[in-house]
């Protein structure tokens, strides 16, 4: 097998058409061409575009800590002016209009603020927030704030003898709407226990404070704060202002490119995210900041432990198969410098137009080389098809080929020449082509064989005809209108047999001898001999009906066949030889066509053709025979249709029920229950009074219920003619 591919191969590369040589040698410039254009163009482009997303999504970075860093310095900036309207304790009161206006300006002014607050050292605490639509009171959450309130100003008063909070609301142009108190018991707020007021004390300076919830809205954020002093210089409390961790979403949400950007710090804790509402998660009595590794999305996560493993700012990452380019930068303000900003971007947003173009050119590259190929194909077909006919027709003549062939028009001059020459060639061969079986030398120039003296042993399947009543038909009928006629007879037969992959030994007379299985081989060597008896036999059918009406003498064939070896080779001298068969086995295929007169039947076939097509041959048993010449004897068949094969010779369900019953008869026979037998045939013989082995074997049967053969009885009927 792996000697036959290499075989394969190495004729493809040896032997190639010319019209395969010019296309294929087109075809793979152009597809090279195209390759290295497109493939340059992309790397290129890529290449560009790579550099160039680096520098954008680096700068788009900058640009939004540069925005979040602002809201914060702004912040920071209203608390440190908001400080230098108080210089005294008194000053932090809702009768100070300056303080208050203030405070609720800062907030409208920065949407982002979600409170600005004062806590003193003597427990006093001032608030200002923006009231959302659809805010209830505090002590009723079930009653709705007057429909104008927009502000509310909380006072909390935290002293060992006085506790209490208090509520403003208040409309757009300060005015008080309603007021709302508290009781004791409804004071949970402790503003001396957070973050923001002890950092701001302890640092004596502007302070930011870590992630945590808000008292009032519950929402996560940050503080700034500021210290605040007297006049004596000494600290009595603090200002500062709320930033929801919310706000920065609507940062982080306008980006300039289609991807995930997000704050974080260097554990991984989320700071900010654009879309993820919960980002931070309550653990005991402490807020932290849910992990990176929480989200739903798992692509920042995936980026995160890259940004662990390659400690680099930049890289690029796959997720489910897309790529992404991934940017981290630091926080450069230092009360941020744990936080980092990601910004985590498909690469297709990059080198998608890129690759659409890339798409383009290949389909433009493709259209060009299909209407290149086109036009180069008609060129290489007016090259290579002259040549291509001028090998055809020499072709024809080493297989015999006389035709005359299609005129070729050429205008190249070697073309021309060439068709010359093997026009002569042919002419020469016409003279001598009547003369020489063309078909069976055409099997021997296929087969590679030596035409010399000689044979080998094959096996194969011999075929013998005959034309019953010849003699009294050719005393009869004019000798010239006879050869006619039996012309026309050997062309329809010689054509069945020629179809069937038969080889035409000789015409004897108006007999025909045939075989199959040599000289090229013939596995099935036996059913299209069958097939062919067959096909003879309802062929003649149709002709003696047109014969007839013809009012000419109908012929009817005789057909035997016989499997067996057989020497097959040429045969004769030198000078002449003859490609035939030889052996016992073509002379019992002769013998078995003879039997058919003796039994008033078309088609015999010997028990060694039975065994090659018996799942598919329809047949009855006619006799077990001894031919003149022979002592053993040999069992024979009727063929009557074959299964399996052409839809023309399929058999009848009458022809099946014939062939069983007959079959069931027989063997009564040969089993000698005459008895039984009898009847069988008697019930045949009212169906079918011309059929002659019928009568045979009643008459056989009777004989022998008469006079028994006896014992050793082998059922062999020995034939004393031809």
């Amino acid at each position: 097998m792996k000697n036959s591919t290499l075989d394969v191969l190495k004729n493809f590369f040896l032997k190639r058409k010319l019209k395969f040589e010019i296309l294929s040698s087109f075809f793979l410039l152009q597809i090279l061409a195209a390759t290295f254009i497109i493939t340059y163009m992309y790397n290129n482009h890529t290449k560009s575009l790579y550099e160039f997303s680096d520098t954008l999504m680096k700068d788009i970075s900058e640009e939004k800590i540069e925005a979040i860093l602002y809201r914060f310095k702004s912040v920071e900036t209203s608390v440190s002016l908001g400080s230098n309207l108080v210089r005294n304790n008194e000053d932090v009161s809702i009768e100070n209009k300056n303080l208050l206006h203030y405070m609720i300006s800062s907030v409208k002014q920065y949407p982002y603020i979600d409170s600005m607050f004062i806590g003193l050292k003597t427990g006093f605490f001032l608030q200002v927030r923006g009231v959302t639509p659809g805010s209830t009171y505090k002590a009723t959450p079930t009653k709705l704030l007057p429909k104008n309130a927009s502000i509310g100003v909380r006072i909390i008063v935290n002293e060992e003898k006085r506790k209490s909070e208090t509520w403003y609301y208040l409309d757009a142009e300060g005015r008080v709407l309603e007021k709302e108190t508290l009781g004791n018991n409804q004071l949970t707020f402790d503003f001396k226990a957070r973050e923001w007021y002890n950092k701001a004390l302890d640092t004596q300076s502007l302070s930011w404070s870590n992630i945590y919830v808000f008292s009032i809205s519950k929402l996560p954020g940050i503080a700034t704060s500021y210290p605040l002093q007297n006049d004596e210089g000494q600290y009595i409390g603090v200002i500062g202002a709320d930033i929801q961790i919310t706000s920065m979403a609507e940062i982080l949400q306008k980006n300039a490119l289609t991807g995930i950007s997000m704050i974080m710090n260097h554990k991984g804790e989320v700071i900010a995210h654009p879309t993820e509402k919960e980002t931070t998660k309550t653990v005991g009595t402490e807020v932290q900041s849910i992990m990176i590794s929480e989200l739903q999305d798992q692509i920042p996560s995936t980026a995160y432990k890259k940004f662990i493993e390659y400690q680099k700012n930049r890289f690029t990452f796959d997720f489910n198969g897309e790529q992404y380019i991934a940017n981290y930068s630091q926080f450069n303000d230092a009360l941020f410098k744990n936080w980092v900003f990601c910004s985590l971007v498909p690469i297709n947003v990059f080198v998608g137009k890129v690759k659409e173009t890339q798409q383009r050119i290949l389909i433009i590259s493709f259209s060009i080389l299909f209407l290149s190929t086109l036009l180069m194909a008609v060129l290489a077909h007016r090259i290579s098809k002259p040549i291509q006919n001028l090998v055809d027709q020499a072709n024809r003549i080493r297989n015999f080929d006389l035709s005359e062939p299609i005129e070729i028009n050429s205008s190249i001059v070697e073309i021309q020449k060439l068709q010359i020459a093997i026009s002569r060639m042919r002419k020469s061969l016409e003279a001598f082509a009547k003369f020489i079986p063309k078909t069976l030398v055409r099997r021997l120039i296929e087969k590679g064989a030596d035409v010399r003296i000689g044979g080998k042993s094959k096996r194969l399947t011999v075929f013998f005809s005959d034309i019953a009543g010849f003699t009294t038909i050719s005393e009869t009928f004019p000798a010239d209108k006879l050869m006619t006629h039996l012309s026309e007879y050997f062309d329809e037969l010689t054509g069945i047999i020629i179809n069937e992959n038969g080889t035409i030994d000789k015409y004897i007379g108006d007999a025909i001898m045939a075989f199959w299985g040599a000289p090229s081989a013939d596995k099935l060597h036996a059913l299209h001999a069958c097939k062919t008896a067959l096909f003879c036999q309802k062929r003649l059918t149709d002709l003696n009906r047109k014969w007839l009406f013809e009012k000419i003498p109908p012929l009817y064939t005789r057909i035997g066949l016989h499997t067996g070896d057989a020497i097959a080779g040429n045969l004769g001298s030198s000078e002449r030889m003859n490609y035939t068969i030889l052996g016992d086995t073509v002379n019992l295929a002769a013998r078995l066509e003879g039997v058919n007169k003796q039994y008033g039947t078309n088609i015999i076939i010997s028990q060694a053709v039975l065994k090659e097509v018996q799942e598919l041959a329809i047949v009855r048993p006619l006799d077990i025979v001894s031919v003149k010449g022979k002592n053993e004897g040999v069992a024979i068949y009727e063929l009557v249709a074959l299964q399996g094969t052409d839809p023309l010779l399929l058999p009848t369900s009458e022809q099946l029920e014939f062939c069983e019953t007959f079959k069931k008869g027989f063997t009564l026979y040969l089993e000698q229950r005459w008895d039984e037998a009898i009847p069988i045939f008697q019930g045949m013989a009212l169906r079918y009074p011309d059929d002659l082995p019928t009568q045979m074997y009643i008459e056989r049967c009777k004989q022998y219920k008469e006079a028994p053969p006896g014992e050793g009885w082998d059922g062999v009927n020995h034939l004393h003619s031809k």
